[in-house]
Order: structure tokens, then C-alpha cells, then sequence
């Protein structure tokens, strides 16, 4: 049996922080997220915050409240199309007590659920307009996010293609920073609004939360090949500036010694 490997300290340009379990690395994410709010809020600069659905959506009641006020712009990092909006990650959003507090505390909301009538482009498209908007009237201010990874390599609504490297790359890799699509049998939530990989190497700060024996797997072919299409998490890789936040089991799933 090969011997097992210390994990990296940074994966790319972002630093690895692992702690013991799922509940204490969604404590120390919190508490991270809270301590870089509360930098920038000191310094004077706007915040446009997205967050991504599924697990990293129970970080953000370990947000402190102080941070939370009018500087800030919050909004969800992928949506899915929903008349019903009864899979919207929006709507989701909305049943957090962080977002309880946002409303509260006056913070400006950026509503990607899907209205009466609307079709998927005009969503994609109020939303890529929204994200324009903010970037043009805050020029110093500060995008984060928090993001993360399904079993499946794929990242913020953004589903893997191997068959199709060609069609992913005009999906993910043009020039806007909103698309819809529909990822058929990929997912069982096909119909996407979701942010491009032009727009996520725009963030200024990313974190990103993978925790769980489940996706132990999955790192490991993150850390083993370059083709985005085949894995799109693969995209951590090239991001400048933020971290990743793990817990033991998902490291030792991954083969590594910890």
C-alpha cells in the first residue's frame, strides 16, 4: 500500500484549512467570513456577498451580526429556474435566519426567484444585469462568495460536459457572467441560472465549503486532472485569493494522513 501523503497547504492559490468535523469547519468558515465583513466594512468599501445553495448555505447563521448592514448587497451564487420556486436557492436563502437579520439590518437583496411570466433568458438576464450594475456604481467595492462542490465535480450550477468540452466552453467561458441552460438529465434540477467561470475568476474573494466522507472522492480527481469540462470544481485550482474549508473525514476519504 502507498504511503499516505500530508495534505497541501494551499490548493492553487487557496489556503486548505481543515478542522475536525463538518459542525466545527462551518464554525471556523463563519467566523472567517464574519472576520473579512468586518475588514471591509472598517475600510469603507461595499460588499457584494453571494452565496451558493446546498451545504454552504448553513454557514451563514454563523455570521455574526455586527457585520451585517447596509454596505452590504447579498444575493445567491446559483439559481435554479422554478415557476413554483419550490427549488429556487433563493428561496432557500430566504429561510435563514441570516437573511432574516439582512433584511432586518437594511442590507440591499438581489431576488433571483422566478417571477410570474418569466422565462429563463429574462432571468439569466436580470440577473447578469444586477451583478454589471453593482460591479459599475461600487468600482473599489469587494465580490465574495462562498461555493461548493457536489459529488459529482460539479460547482455552482456549472455541471460537467466530458462529452462536450466544445459546448462547455461556449457555455462557461464567454463573455457573460450569467447563462442559462438546461442540463437535461444531468441534474435533477435542469433548468440553470448560474454564474460562468468569466465571472467567478472576477471574484475577489472566494470560500469554498467540502466538508464529508462523500466527497473525499471527488477531491482526490480534483487534484489529479486539469479538464474543467470533465470536473468543473477543477476551477479552485485557478482562483487567486481565498480558502477552503474541510473537516478530517473528507481529507482521509481522500487518501490523505490526518
Amino acid at each position: 500500500m502507498a504511503e499516505l501523503k500530508r495534505p497541501p497547504k494551499n490548493i492553487g492559490e487557496l489556503r486548505l484549512y481543515m478542522r475536525e468535523s463538518l459542525v466545527d469547519a462551518a464554525a471556523f468558515f463563519g467566523h472567517d467570513i464574519t472576520r473579512k465583513l468586518r475588514e471591509f466594512r472598517d475600510e469603507g468599501r461595499d460588499v457584494l456577498f453571494l452565496s451558493s445553495g446546498g451545504s454552504a448555505l448553513r454557514v451563514l447563521d454563523r455570521i455574526d451580526t455586527d457585520v451585517i448592514s447596509p454596505y452590504l448587497t447579498i444575493g445567491i451564487f446559483d439559481e435554479r429556474f422554478d415557476l413554483t420556486n419550490k427549488t429556487s436557492n433563493y428561496a432557500a436563502l430566504r429561510t435563514t435566519t441570516f437573511y432574516r437579520r439582512a433584511v432586518e439590518r437594511g442590507c440591499r437583496l438581489i431576488d433571483t426567484q422566478t417571477r410570474p411570466g418569466m422565462t429563463i433568458d429574462a432571468l439569466a438576464d436580470y440577473y447578469e444585469k444586477e451583478l454589471r450594475t453593482w460591479r459599475k456604481r461600487h468600482p473599489t467595492g469587494v465580490v465574495m462568495a462562498t461555493m461548493g462542490i457536489a459529488a459529482d465535480g460539479h460547482t455552482a450550477g456549472i455541471m460537467p460536459f466530458p462529452e462536450d468540452p466544445v459546448r462547455f466552453r461556449e457555455l462557461f467561458e464567454g463573455e457573460r457572467w450569467i447563462i442559462a441552460y438546461d442540463t437535461k438529465d444531468k441534474n435533477p434540477f435542469p433548468l440553470r441560472v448560474t454564474t460562468t467561470f468569466t465571472f467567478l475568476r472576477s471574484i475577489d474573494l472566494i470560500g469554498i465549503f467540502v466538508v464529508g466522507e462523500e466527497k473525499g472522492s471527488i477531491f482526490q480527481k480534483i487534484l489529479e486532472g486539469d479538464s474543467l469540462a470533465e470536473c468543473p470544481a477543477r476551477i479552485i485550482k485557478e482562483l487567486h485569493r481565498g480558502a477552503i474549508y474541510t473537516d478530517r473525514s473528507m481529507l482521509r476519504a481522500a487518501n490523505f494522513a490526518v
